[in-house]
């Protein structure tokens, strides 16, 4: 079997090679947590220092191109780089400072030589011009960019290089879309999707390994949600002990990663609730206190360090649960990040913590059951991940199967991908033992009762 790093290296020269040759458009999925902005990076900074381009940078938010305006500013050995934004835009103060960085706020300041120029797709888009201005453009996070999107900024360069994982939230697009529901390229499917449907010979490149997620968290997480992308866990010592040993129910949880599983389940009684479940956030905080009350020490590739908040991330569906959990943690864990999936993308923490989609639900709709929200959620943590969900997920599953629906032409059904990804996900956790009863109420001793 080939080393994984040999393996990684192999894809990331396969894709450098692609622009020497000057193919014309390239698509490279990503598993999560596989380097892909490094990727980026390296084919950006390949462009503008040895091929003499003009390249441009395309990313889906502001705070994706000042990650990315970091990391190339960084590295471009005192090389400038320009980021276009709009004008009065506040960058963070260690961006402003970097000493290589050139603010951009119009066409006309655009740079005539080689060169990076970094700025979000809204921006780009603003752009009119007959000409072609740039040699590559390179898409960060391509799978969430809708094809409509990158039609308006496609035209400013002569190559293509589309980069991202096609296993995250699909884009989201703000307007009715059942007149293209049977078109397989239309406008409100991804860009490379719809690439790849228009154009089937472009350069395809999958990256092999995962160097977020650890080897037991690929075998649960590739089979659900990249059952035709295989890939491996480049990590190699990940793990988390404990200084105080467990007696608490939910150490048992606490317990099982630390014996090196890496996702588990806890489950708290079955009942329909409504999306914010007090009970349901109320024992996912106990469970947070109770992980740092145990003097953990972590070890993420060998480095030692203690668990604290800040190592900490929650995730979930909806804002109102968002809010209800950090209404819980209060300012001693302030420090632990709450957010929805669709904001944790591009984010990691070495432990997470998930309010399962369909918790409490009496019903299994589409949103809940995508498959993108439901990864994004499992593939945050580089360590341990907790799923926290009321008992009968499973027969949940079972009595809202998919109906079989589909556009006419389309052969992928999302809601089915969703359903057998859950499902396989249930059944994974449940054969491995790795599904842990919580009693709601039984994290602290009983209150002391004054006699009268």
């Amino acid at each position: 079997m080939t080393d994984p790093v040999a393996a990684a290296d192999a894809a990331l020269e396969r894709v450098l090679a692609s622009q020497w040759d000057g193919v014309p458009a390239v698509v490279l999925r990503s598993p999560p947590g596989a380097g892909k902005t490094g990727v980026a990076q390296r084919v950006a900074l390949q462009s503008a220092t040895h091929l003499g381009q003009r390249c441009m940078v395309v990313t889906q938010t502001n705070e994706q191109a000042f990650d990315l305006t970091r990391r190339l500013a960084a590295n471009s050995q005192g090389m400038p780089v320009h980021m276009f934004a709009k004008k009065g835009l506040q960058l963070p103060a260690d961006v402003s400072a970097l000493p290589n960085l050139i603010v951009v706020e119009t066409m006309a300041a655009l740079p005539a030589g080689p060169s990076i120029t970094i700025g979000n797709g809204a921006k780009w888009s603003w752009i009119q011009s007959s000409e072609t201005l740039f040699d590559v453009q390179i898409v960060d996070e391509a799978f969430q960019l809708p094809d409509y999107r990158f039609q308006l900024i496609s035209n400013l360069a002569h190559r293509h290089v589309l980069i991202g994982d096609p296993g995250q939230i699909e884009p989201f697009v703000n307007c009715e879309i059942e007149r293209w529901r049977c078109n397989p390229s239309g406008p409100q499917v991804s860009c490379p999707t719809a690439l790849l449907n228009r154009h089937p010979g472009v350069l395809q490149i999958d990256l092999p390994v995962s160097r977020r997620l650890n080897a037991d968290t690929v075998s649960l997480v590739q089979p659900a949600f990249y059952p035709d992308m295989p890939f491996r866990a480049m990590s190699r010592d990940r793990s988390i002990g404990f200084g105080v040993a467990g007696i608490m129910p939910f150490d048992a949880a606490l317990d099982a990663v630390a014996g090196g599983s890496s996702i588990v389940m806890v489950e708290l009684p079955g009942q329909t609730t409504s999306e914010a479940d007090g009970e349901l956030a109320q024992e996912l905080v106990y469970s947070i206190e109770r992980l740092l009350s145990r003097a953990g020490w972590m070890s993420d590739d060998g480095a030692l360090s203690e668990v604290t908040a800040d190592k900490i991330g929650v995730v979930c569906a909806h804002v109102n649960q968002v809010n209800a959990i950090r209404e819980r943690l209060g300012p001693a864990l302030a420090d632990v990040f709450v957010e929805t999936a669709n904001r944790f993308q591009g984010i990691e923490r070495p432990f997470m913590f998930v309010h399962h989609p369909l918790s409490g639900r009496a019903d299994a709709t589409a949103f809940h059951l995508d498959a993108g929200r439901l990864c994004v959620m499992l593939s945050r943590h580089r360590i341990g991940c907790w799923i926290f969900g009321r008992e009968g997920i499973g027969e949940q599953l079972m009595r809202f199967a998919p109906v079989g629906d589909r556009a006419l032409g389309i052969d992928d059904d999302p809601e089915y991908r969703g359903w057998r990804a859950h499902l396989t996900l249930m059944g994974a956790l449940a054969r491995s033992g790795r599904v842990f009863p919580a009693v709601y109420g039984q994290r602290r001793p009983a209150p002391t009762q004054r006699m009268a």
